[in-house]
């Protein structure tokens, strides 16, 4: 029996970049309409500047949470998910450059900080897709990835429950957690000297959130959350490559087969018989 190959260990990288110049093109342009759109929506609206700014941040914390996983899903490979995601990255990084040049208070310091928090939010994204065996799984594992990034930006409209229900150490710890998995709170850390704001600090929030009441917010230097995510990206890269993936010898029949196999062009073809 010849040995299955895969059109994913035949293809070069110039060869994926070009196949996936639409998806990569859309992906960018996608991008910049919601991010930059929201900024020119507060604009419009009367907000000024640095309120402006503050609104693009939070919308591309977003769309990066929920473009870069399940944009990486659709790539070919390992290194058509990093594209997909870093096309998301990358264009959210021109987002962050019209801002600077847009808004005289922010430094370009913060702006770099603020890209590599969303860098390592987009890079677990792709991680997380590339755990699945098949194009379904890896939509699967993206999708939840991005449920839990949701979960994670949305937390001070949720975690006054889970902070009441706890008591001492416990509560604290909690409290911690809720604030350094949320890549908004670490971005607008970075950009607090500017713009004169921090998330997790702020009369707004605490508007609508119980997470001081129960207990206080934790100091958090703008780089907690590029940790915090640049971990998860390596240990779901770790697992998305000891993980086997779906064996090539195996024969799905039906629409499993079409969506393994035909897809995305990772299944491979069954050679002929010696």
């Amino acid at each position: 029996m010849l040995q299955p190959h895969s059109s994913e260990s035949l293809d070069g990288p110039h060869v994926m970049l070009r196949q996936d110049a639409a998806a990569l093109t859309a992906l960018a342009a996608a991008t910049l309409a919601v991010e930059l759109g929201v900024c020119l929506l507060a604009v419009a609206m009367g907000l000024p500047g640095r309120s402006a700014a503050l609104a693009a941040l939070a919308a591309c914390c977003v769309w990066v949470s929920l473009a870069a996983p399940i944009g990486a899903a659709g790539g070919r490979g390992a290194f058509g998910a990093l594209l997909r995601a870093g096309m998301v990255a990358d264009a959210t990084a021109v987002t962050l450059l019209v801002l600077w040049l847009a808004v005289e208070e922010l430094s370009f310091s913060a702006v770099a900080g603020v890209y590599l928090t969303l860098a390592a939010v987009a890079l677990a994204g792709a991680a997380a897709a590339r755990i699945g065996r098949c194009r379904a799984g890896r939509y699967a594992f993206a999708m939840g990835l991005a449920v839990l990034l949701m979960a994670a930006l949305a937390s001070p409209f949720w975690c006054g429950g889970l902070l009441a229900a706890l008591e001492g150490e416990a509560r604290t710890a909690a409290a911690h957690a809720v604030v350094y998995a949320n890549p908004f709170f670490s971005v607008s850390s970075a950009v607090a000297a500017d713009l004169d704001f921090v998330w997790h600090q702020s009369g707004i929030l605490y508007d609508i959130t119980r997470l001081g009441d129960y207990a206080a917010a934790p100091p958090l230097p703008w780089y907690t959350a590029t940790l915090v995510y640049g971990v998860l990206a390596l240990v779901l890269g770790i697992v998305a490559a000891i993980v086997p993936k779906r064996s090539v010898t195996a024969r799905p029949t039906g629409a499993w087969r079409r969506d393994c196999e035909g897809a995305d062009g990772e299944g491979g073809k069954q050679g002929p018989s010696a």
